[in-house]
């Protein structure tokens, strides 16, 4: 017999594993978790009615000599971008979860050797997963709903009316983020009944890579799909692009449908009821197949790469003869060829530059422009994420009570493997500037591009005196606001203002010359400026601070 209550233990148990940060390790590094993504998630709901306040005041409108204002048709670019938004952050939080979504090695673990029946274990691991998504839409949504109708209707309207567009928005906007996470529960339980649990542990990562990368694409160019939202959705565009559906079942409740919103409103609702009934089935196959096979599978996560790093293992070894400082490089590589948050971290990097330089393609589409800028930027672009992914992931450490074996050989001279990454960065910058320009503008970009990159890759290390992957991570001390901001406008600096410059000094072949010659001379500074840090204190750092001189009990009387 069930003990009383059994479920909703599980019930709790299973909430709070989703709410747990899985680069949470006993040191205490990343405590910033999930719950705190609640907060942030909240954050566009409120700002963006306060932004689209002055589009819809009758008050502005008057001053402006602007006798009407179209408040339905001008409504349909923000509706887009509020359900893009309704879509894409619960989807993204389901998809950090991706290992919980449906039963691991943990659960096993734990709950097979208690006498749990698995239908036990499957209502509570579900009913956990539907408050985990609901808790999201209700964040993201929440503000949205009471803000954006009162910003829009503004003095005009009845309160039956104002009643009626809350609900609109409420349900439209709950529906979306239902629907996009309840898909992501489909894909991955049909890959798995699909591919077995063997197969689909295979090509787990690469399918989050490109789901991650598909979400953050539709993020980043919502705006731009806003800006021609009466032309696309009379396309073939709009059949594809969910949150055209939803707009559609939107303008139905909000009663300003036409004909193309209808058909729109009815896509909407089926793709719903298939995503939910989707999820319900593979959810449980997914279960009764795989639950008690886990044991079978080895945890080796994705082994895409496993055969290209035993290659670059091979060459390192013929490369580097000093036995420490090779020993450091296959540690490296083992990290990232082996721990799945690395993994993670490097693939959430890469699918923001896969978005951004898809973005820009579809907005050259779209908007029917030839972008230059964009065509030089695109190279910065990728070697700005790859390189600051780099970067960031060396803090992160990998098993902490293993580095007292560099601590026992740690090398005598700085540190040099940050430049690892300028390799694949150089071909892949040269590929993308030879494919996308003209011959001679494309070695003059070429040049630019890893004279800038050396120049990044120098500054991002500078005073960098760690072994990566074997340092504490005191994420307490860093101010994630302040570091988000200073990451953008790096960002923008590096891949806009430069461009901006170069394209300047591209007709002026002197100015050009002089420009990489002061990025060669700004190189051997870091380099040399390295070295003088390296002098001034030798020792490797493995702690986040260095330790007190005495160290105390810290007892007291």
């Amino acid at each position: 017999m069930k003990p009383p209550g059994l479920v909703g233990v599980l019930y709790r148990h299973f909430l709070a594993q989703f709410f747990e940060n899985e680069l949470l390790s006993p040191q205490g590094e990343l405590r910033s978790g999930i719950s705190g993504l609640l907060a942030l998630a909240a954050v566009p709901g409120l700002l963006l009615p306060i932004f689209l306040f002055a589009k819809y005041s009758t008050l502005i409108a008057f001053i402006n000599a602007h006798r009407m204002v179209d408040r339905d048709g001008a409504t349909h670019a923000d509706k887009l971008v509020f359900l893009t938004l309704a879509l894409v952050i619960p989807a993204l939080a389901a998809l950090l979860k991706w290992e919980f979504l449906l039963p691991n090695r943990a659960d096993h673990a734990i709950l097979v050797p208690l006498p749990i029946r698995l239908s036990t274990i499957l209502i509570a691991k579900a009913s956990a997963l539907g408050m985990f998504i609901l808790l999201f839409a209700l964040a993201v949504n929440s503000a949205g709903t009471i803000l954006y109708p009162a910003v829009v209707l503004g003095n005009t309207g009845t309160f039956a009316y104002l009643g009626r567009y809350i609900a609109a928005h409420f349900v439209a906007a709950t529906a979306t983020s239902l629907f996009a996470c309840l898909a992501l529960i489909a894909i991955q339980g049909s890959a798995q009944i699909i591919l077995g649990l063997a197969g689909f542990r295979r090509v787990s990562a690469a399918l989050q890579f490109v789901l991650l990368t598909a979400l953050l694409t539709l993020l980043i160019v919502s705006p731009t799909l806003g800006g021609h939202v009466g032309t696309l959705r009379l396309s073939d565009a709009a059949d594809w692009l969910p949150p055209f559906w939803f707009l559609g079942l939107y303008e139905v409740l909000v009663g300003k449908a036409d004909g193309v919103y209808q058909a729109l409103a009815g896509t909407a609702i089926r793709a719903l009821g298939w995503a939910a009934g989707l999820a319900v089935v593979t959810y449980g196959l997914s279960y009764a197949r795989h639950f008690r096979r886990i044991p079978e599978v080895l945890e080796r996560g994705s082994t895409l790469g496993a055969r290209l790093w035993t290659v670059v293992e091979r060459v390192a070894g013929s490369l580097q003869r000093r036995p420490e400082r090779l020993a450091i490089l296959v540690f490296m590589m083992k990290v990232f060829a082996r721990s799945r948050a690395h993994r993670l971290l490097f693939g959430v990097f890469l699918s923001f530059a896969a978005a951004l330089l898809i973005s820009d393609g579809i907005g050259l589409v779209i908007s029917g422009k030839v972008g230059s800028a964009q065509m030089l930027s695109a190279p910065l672009t990728v070697s700005f994420f790859l390189l600051t992914g780099f970067r960031f992931l060396y803090e992160i450490p990998a098993e902490l009570p293993a580095h007292w074996a560099f601590r026992l050989a740690a090398p005598r001279e700085p540190i040099a493997f940050h430049r690892l990454p300028l390799v694949p960065i150089a071909a892949i910058v040269t590929a993308m500037n030879f494919t996308l320009l003209p011959t001679h503008p494309a070695v003059m970009h070429t040049v630019y591009c890893l004279l800038l990159a050396l120049v990044l890759a120098e500054a991002l290390c500078l005073g960098f005196q760690k072994i990566p992957f074997t340092c504490t991570f005191g994420a307490a001390k860093w101010n994630i606001t302040f570091a988000l901001t200073l990451w953008l406008l790096a960002f923008i600096a590096y891949s806009s203002v430069t461009v901006r410059i170069e394209a300047m000094l591209l007709t002026y072949p002197l100015a050009f010359t002089v420009a990489c010659a002061t990025l060669a001379a700004l190189f051997v500074w870091l380099l040399v400026r390295r070295a003088e840090l390296w002098r001034e204190d030798p020792s490797l750092l493995f702690q986040d601070g260095q330790a007190p001189a005495v160290q105390t009990l810290d007892l007291q009387q």
